[in-house]
Formats: C-alpha cells, structure tokens, sequence
C-alpha cells in the first residue's frame, strides 16, 4: 500500500520526524536567549520571522527568518525526497508535516507562527524557481503598497497555477495547495496569544473579522495601531 506513492510502513516515520523538526520554535528560542521574555508578548505576537525582526532587530531576525526556511524547511525535504530518494510524494509528505509543526508546534502547546518561511522552504527545496516567483510576488507587492500580507495571499493563489502551467509534478500542486490551506488556516483562527479584538467592540460579526484576519493576517486593517494596541494579550 503507498501514499502518493510512498509506502505505507514510512509514511508515519516520515510524519513524525517532520512535526517535530517544524516544531522548534526558533524565533520563541531565540527572543528567550537573547531578551529574556516571549515573543508572544511583542509586535503582532506572531511566533515568527518577521516578529523576530521587530524584536531582535534586523540582522538577528533575518537570521531567524533564514534558519526557518533553509533549515526547518528545506533540510528535511532534501534529506527525505532526495538524499534517501523517497521521491515527490516524501517531499510532500514531509514539507506538509514540517509546515504543521511549525504553525502548530508542540513545544508551544500547539501554537506557533503562520509557516511563510518554513513553508516556503519546503517549496524551496522541491522547486527553487517556483520559490523564486512566489517570493518576488509577495515582495513586489509589499515594496508597492507596504501591506505584506495581501501580497503573500496572491503568491499562495498563483502559486499552484504556476506549477501546473508549467508542467512540474503534480504531487507539487498538492503541496502548494496544503501550504496555502495550511497558513490560511492560521491565520483565520490565530493563536490564544495573539492580540485579539473583542467582536462587539469593534462592530464586526465574526464572519468580518475571519476576512480581515485571511487577507490582512490580523484582526484590523490598520497594522501600526494593531501593534500599538494591546487588547486581548
């Protein structure tokens, strides 16, 4: 019996070696070793590379950043689908698991950041240049209007167009389809931790403030008087 074409017996192997690995919450550790306190309680709360750069500062936080998606994200895959040459299936399989880690980690009680670098390292590893166009759509947009995560939604959207326009395995579809699911998910149901806004006081129905936070990835449109606030923390 196979799974996209891995057999069976693997398959929980696979999984739970990738959960784990995606679970290490490198930007909670390294705001712990370096500050003493949760990354939590800082900027959008998010666990995360870009709010490891607001708490860190930019080198610090890139380097956060980087180790979410070469290491977490892309080591597993390399090692898994292409070092034991497990195949596509194995790179699916392991960069979903990973993915699922790090947005739900279980060293943090199943919270965790919304998975762009870890998740998009997985891609990385399985199809550099659809890496490359994902990570320039979400860019170009963020330098034009400054609003980042509207511009990685339309990168999550185009990006299993590109894959299948452009002939690459289908098993890569898949992924990038779980990877938008994945990260969309999080974002609509945030984390315990996060900033929340009460409902009522802002005059939103539930149903408005789960779009807000799937194109804006926060519970209101204004992001500098999202990070001045604090409610809910």
């Amino acid at each position: 019996m196979e799974i996209i074409g891995v057999p069976a017996w693997s398959v929980l192997g696979i999984v739970v070696f990738g959960y784990l690995f995606g679970s290490i919450p490198s930007a909670y550790l390294a705001v712990k070793l370096r500050r003493g306190t949760d990354i939590r309680d800082i900027g959008s709360g998010n666990v995360g590379g870009s709010n490891a750069i607001r708490a860190l500062g930019k080198v610090p936080g890139l380097m956060v950043m980087a180790f979410d998606v070469f290491v977490k994200g892309s080591l597993p895959v390399i090692v898994v689908g292409q070092m034991f040459g497990h195949g596509n299936g194995a790179e699916v399989i392991i960069g979903t698991a990973v993915l699922v880690g790090h947005n739900w980690s279980i060293f943090l009680r199943f919270t965790g950041g919304r998975g762009l670098g870890t998740g998009s390292g997985a891609m990385l590893a399985m199809a550099w240049p659809i890496w490359l166009v994902f990570a320039g759509i979400g860019l170009l947009n963020w330098t034009i209007t400054r609003n980042a995560p509207v511009g990685w939604l339309i990168a999550f959207l185009v990006q299993p167009i590109i894959i299948a326009v452009t002939g690459l395995p289908s098993e890569y579809i898949l992924y990038a389809v779980l990877f938008a699911a994945a990260s969309g998910i999080k974002r609509v149901a945030s984390n315990p931790s996060d900033r929340a806004v009460f409902v009522t006081d802002e005059g939103m129905s539930k149903r408005q403030l789960y779009w807000v936070r799937l194109i804006y990835d926060r519970d209101i449109k204004d992001r500098e008087a999202w990070l001045r606030g604090d409610r809910g923390r």
